[in-house]
């Protein structure tokens, strides 16, 4: 079925699958055996919690961000949980950006991290309007709001 539509469906919603790879992929990188928050720019953010602990956060939110949107493109509309995954999408590269910004450090993340929030922030409307066509059509009797 995801293959048949995935050109559209990817299409439709290519900020939330790259938006949830990255966290996917920032997280797992950080799960690597290499000190990556020896880093100053990570300073701030190993004063909170480890290297590991923030890489698990990433990944965790990274794969359920995309089985979320798996399961909207195969299995049913969940726009509300997609909304929820960029919305906390968005917090974590926000997170990211204060730690940059209580590091003190000037780094080439700032080309890269606020645009994620910004990305995340986007998701969040895009998914929203997705949540209320589909809210609507339940309400008028389609069931599935498709």
């Amino acid at each position: 079925m995801i293959v048949l539509r995935w050109p559209t469906h990817f299409r439709v919603r290519a900020t939330e699958w790259f938006s949830a790879a990255f966290k996917l992929l920032w997280g797992f990188i950080l799960l690597l055996p290499y000190p990556t928050f020896n880093n100053p720019l990570f300073s701030a953010m190993a004063r909170h919690a480890t290297q590991d602990t923030w890489g698990w956060i990433a990944f965790g939110l990274g794969g359920t961000h995309l089985t979320a949107l798996y399961i909207n493109g195969n299995v049913r509309r969940s726009p509300h949980v997609r909304a929820f995954c960029s919305g906390l999408g968005a917090l974590f590269w926000l997170q990211v950006c204060l730690g940059m910004l209580g590091s003190g450090v000037m780094s080439t993340g700032w080309a890269i991290y606020p645009g994620l929030v910004v990305m995340g922030i986007y998701n969040v409307s895009c998914a929203m309007q997705d949540a209320r066509r589909s809210d609507d059509a339940a309400k008028a009797g389609r069931y599935g709001g498709r």
